[in-house]
């Protein structure tokens, strides 16, 4: 039987320098430079410069698995620029895609390819490509590098595994198997812990619950200390699949355990970080499992702990320092000034561009406003909500006073804090985030691995916080303040309640109500609990009638659409992803901070 001659693109697709590049095992992103430097040589075969380039093209986007609609992104945006994504291709580029597809010797690679085809292409062929996609895959095979390098390919395969369930039901199951076989009998434990989770995201191999939580839950046995931690997470995870709940709680509580072990075996700093993870871990033990195992009180025993070593993780956010700079000067020196190959040093020198606002700078120049205009307190000045409401009015005279502050000395910071904000959410901090997603593409699964790894993160609310962050560095702000502003709130609750103070209040009949954000902050335990310039930045920024009031514009439903480009928006999210990542930072590298932060409780007088 006769062989079908190769098509023009499949016979440029042979091309040894091309086929060399295609079978590159060094992952997609990489495949990009050979690629096009292929697509650049003026003395290559045109075709073959052709493929190179759409190839180059297709192994460089960046996918976001957690998007259907819209499962590869640019490789760099600047501005309303953007490299090109794959409803940019023309009909002619989808067809020669699907010809060479067979051609390409990297099976994740092909994988891809087939799936942009699929997005791309004739909507009728799109089952019976998506079951192409899968089939490279299962070719492929799970292995520890095709997980720690490629996983995210898998996990939108599997994602559309399940949708077109019925095309590719047999290249799904075979996937399935893989990642199965993987997760309960892998001694690679990464490799183990990978799978697992792919299946539980995707809802797969539940029929094995049992045995990949056994096997994941042995398999944290010989690992030391908390090095078992994501292990023992996701045992517990498949113990719940398998419906053996007290077996995820024992899971669970080995994590906390281990950390109190850790704790007390470490220095003062090193040991206030385990404790306060071990407490956050513990808040998602039901009482029922806490009394079952016996620790019904450890979360108290572990708060008082905490507070007496003055150790709660958000005392850091005072005094932690990093390289700022003088925001007279040129705003390209703030950007040269975050650059960094390493993307977690990028995220440090973002958070870090500026200081937390000084409030006692700010008061001194109210003071010394007041002084020079005296008569200024003496008449009521109203304030105005953006529909035309008088939503304040200052008192005259000088007996009211707004979180413990003399009421005109409080506008007076307000005012000295709109500017701040305006500046930096106006001018700097756009610039700033342009320059810091462009140099580097952050995933959801990056902001939950910050999270969840930051103490000052309450644990029903790392996947809230997760997601605003996300939803911020992808520059949906307006989605990012309507997660966090609650989610802010939730933190600051926890931290009271974790220093003794009462979150809540019983009514004459017996009901018991939350106290709301405006009035915790009012709790003068706050300032010993963040620190006063942190505290000043929540009351200012969340608060009160008077300046941008998050909370109550997001509970009462009154941001409109400006909210999705205004600098107190993006403002809100760096605050928010400085919050949450200097603790994390400084657990791994800054001791000596931390050993001088804020403690929970007021120190008590050395006389």
């Amino acid at each position: 039987m006769t062989a079908t001659p190769d098509s023009r693109w499949q016979a440029a697709a042979r091309q040894p320098d091309l086929q060399a590049a295609l079978a590159n095992d060094d992952g997609t992103l990489l495949m990009g430079s050979p690629l096009r430097a292929i697509a650049d040589d003026a003395d290559a075969d045109e075709d073959v410069r052709y493929l190179a380039g759409l190839l180059a093209t297709v192994a460089w986007f960046m996918p976001n698995a957690n998007d259907w609609t819209n499962p590869y992104g640019p490789f760099a945006a600047f501005g309303d620029r953007r490299s090109p994504i794959p409803a940019d291709f023309v009909e002619a580029d989808i067809t020669v895609l699907a010809e060479i597809a067979d051609l390409i010797p990297n099976l994740v690679l092909r994988s891809r390819v087939l799936d942009v085809v699929a997005i791309a292409g004739d909507p009728a062929l799109r089952p019976i490509r998506h079951a192409a996609q899968l089939q490279a895959l299962a070719d492929h095979g799970v292995t520890s590098e095709a997980m720690t390098h490629a996983d995210e390919q898998w996990d939108r395969g599997l994602a559309v595994g399940v949708r077109f369930r019925g095309v590719a039901s047999a290249q799904l199951d075979e996937i399935e198997r893989q990642l199965v076989e993987a997760a309960s009998t892998s001694s690679d434990g990464g490799l183990a812990v990978r799978a697992a989770r792919l299946l539980g995201d995707h809802r797969l191999g539940r029929e094995h619950a049992a045995a990949i939580a056994e096997h994941l839950a042995g398999h944290a046995e010989g690992i030391e200390s908390i090095a078992a931690q994501h292990t023992l997470e996701t045992a517990a995870e498949w113990y719940r699949r398998a419906g053996d709940p007290e077996a995820a709680e024992d899971a669970t509580y080995a994590i906390i355990e281990r950390l109190i072990t850790e704790a007390d075996a470490s220095e003062a700093f090193r040991a206030s970080i385990h404790l306060e993870m071990a407490l956050k871990i513990l808040r998602t033990l039901p009482r029922a499992a806490r009394e079952r195992l016996g620790v019904a009180d450890l979360p108290t025993e572990l708060a008082r702990r905490i507070r007496e070593s003055g150790a709660a993780a958000i005392g850091q956010m005072r005094v932690f320092t990093t390289e700022s700079v003088d925001l007279s000067g040129h705003v390209t020196e703030l950007l040269a000034a975050i650059r960094s190959d390493d993307p977690v040093e990028s995220v440090r020198r973002f958070a870090g561009i500026q200081p937390f606002a000084n409030l006692s700078a700010f008061r001194t120049e109210a003071e010394q406003r007041e002084r020079q205009f005296p008569l200024s307190s003496l008449f009521g000045r109203r304030t105005l909500s953006s529909d035309g409401r008088t939503v304040y009015r200052s008192p005259t005279g000088d007996a009211a006073t707004i979180y413990g502050e003399k009421a005109s000395i409080w506008e007076g910071l307000i005012q000295h804090y709109q500017l701040r904000v305006n500046l930096l959410g106006g001018i700097v901090l756009p610039r700033a985030w342009g320059q810091l997603s462009t140099d580097h593409r952050l995933h959801i699964g990056d902001f939950q691995a910050l999270a969840a790894s930051s103490t000052i993160v309450p644990s029903t609310h790392e996947g809230v916080f997760a997601r605003g962050l996300h939803y911020g560095y992808s520059g949906d702000f307006g989605a990012a303040v309507h997660l966090l502003v609650p989610a802010i709130e939730a933190l600051v609750r926890l931290h009271l309640a974790n220093a003794g103070e009462r979150t809540s209040t019983i009514s004459a009949d017996g009901n018991e109500n939350e106290i709301g954000l405006s009035s915790l902050m009012e709790n003068e335990r706050v300032v010993d609990i963040f620190g006063e310039d942190v505290a000043f930045e929540l009351r200012a920024l969340l608060c009160g009638p008077i300046g941008p009031n998050l909370r109550n514009e997001v509970a009462h439903g009154l941001l409109g659409d400006a909210v999705f480009s205004s600098g107190v928006s993006i403002y809100l999210w760096w605050l928010t992803l400085k919050l949450v990542f200097m603790p994390y930072w400084n657990a791994l590298h800054d001791p000596e901070a931390a050993e001088a932060r804020e403690p929970t409780v007021p120190e008590p007088d050395s006389d």
